[in-house]
């Protein structure tokens, strides 16, 4: 909730990433967070896609959940939260009603934050994972264009 709460200018996708990161670590999780220069030599295109009307780079922060005694043969559980910390929609604006609660389309990163490290306190028997890709999404010059086709990264030969 306090992540949720913060504005936009001092949430930003860095500042969201050494927060969310911090928790991570304080709750035993393993933490990596990857910065503009990492997401561009993994060709996400995507995430740097919507990030490109921005002045603010974008972070991808993937937290892990060991379990001491995992159930045998259990799966690993897949938590994704979008942290957008300020969606105007980019080139597509959106109406201006309501345009000072796009501040909140970072919530769902910060609830899958929340939700892996309950994981933790807990001692959850499964393996979790939790993505989260930070970005703020403005307007400008840079940004995508509505039919601009985007790879959504590049994993060895494969495109995904």
């Amino acid at each position: 909730r306090e992540l949720a709460n913060e504005p936009a200018n001092v949430l930003t996708p860095a500042v969201f990433a050494d927060r969310v990161a911090a928790m991570g670590r304080a709750a035993g999780l393993q933490v990596d967070v990857m910065d503009e220069g990492q997401i561009r030599a993994k060709k996400m295109g995507l995430l740097l896609g919507v990030a490109q009307g921005s002045v603010l780079p974008p972070r991808l922060v993937t937290l892990t959940y060991e379990p001491k005694s995992p159930v045998p043969g259990g799966p690993v559980i897949g938590l994704i939260g979008k942290g957008v910390t300020f969606d105007t929609g980019g080139i597509s604006i959106k109406p201006a009603d309501g345009m000072d609660r796009m501040k909140d389309d970072m919530a769902g990163g910060a609830s899958v934050a929340a939700a892996i490290c309950a994981v933790a306190a807990l001692g959850g028997r499964y393996k979790v994972m939790a993505i989260i890709p930070m970005v703020e999404n403005m307007p400008s010059g840079t940004a995508i264009r509505p039919g601009d086709v985007l790879t959504a990264a590049k994993i060895g030969r494969a495109h995904v």
